[in-house]
Order: structure tokens, then C-alpha cells, then sequence
């Protein structure tokens, strides 16, 4: 399988940095990080996020902050709580990625 990033083409399994690999895995894309993080992307456009327990504490985003404490996983970039979903996604987006929507 083949895949584009910034208009450069790349085959899988394809290591990014000697941290992050991308490969293909039944009929996800994978992306590995030193075996912390894993991300699981499907044709059905489902994401998947497995993190190990020692990234407790340390994530932010809408996948929260990992701590077992849902009621602070609506965080905003300025540490500021949310009110839905929604407004969290919105504002943790990634500024260079907004044209491809």
C-alpha cells in the first residue's frame, strides 16, 4: 500500500524516525510510537488511540488526559475547560491540516 504525505508518495511498513513507524495491519493503518502510542485508522474512518498506562497523567486532547478522571478530559489548549466535545476537537485541530476539509 502506498500513501501520500505533503505530496510525497511512500510505501508501507514505512519508518517516519527511528520513533514513529506507519504499517499496514488487516485493514487498518497503524501508526507506532516507541510502543507508547498506537493509532488505529480504518476505512470506515474509525481512529483508534492505545496508549500504555505510563502515559497516565501526560495526554491532552479529545482523548482526554488518561488520569481515570473523566471529569477534566474536556481540556482546551489554554487549560481551560470545555463545554461538549465538539469545542475541544475544534480548538486542538491542527492549524496546517484545515484545508483538507
Amino acid at each position: 500500500m502506498a500513501f501520500k504525505v505533503n505530496g510525497l508518495l511512500f510505501q508501507l511498513p514505512h519508518n517516519v524516525s527511528s520513533t514513529i513507524s506507519i504499517a499496514e495491519a488487516q485493514d487498518s493503518i497503524v501508526i507506532n510510537q516507541n510502543s507508547q502510542l498506537q493509532i488505529l485508522y480504518n476505512p470506515n474512518g474509525e481512529i483508534t488511540v492505545k496508549v500504555t498506562s505510563n502515559l497516565a497523567g501526560k495526554l491532552c486532547a479529545p482523548c482526554g488526559n488518561f488520569n481515570d478522571d473523566a471529569s477534566d478530559d474536556l481540556k482546551l489548549p489554554n487549560d481551560q475547560m470545555a463545554g461538549n466535545i465538539t469545542e475541544v476537537v475544534d480548538a486542538w485541530k491542527a492549524r496546517d491540516f484545515l484545508e483538507c476539509y
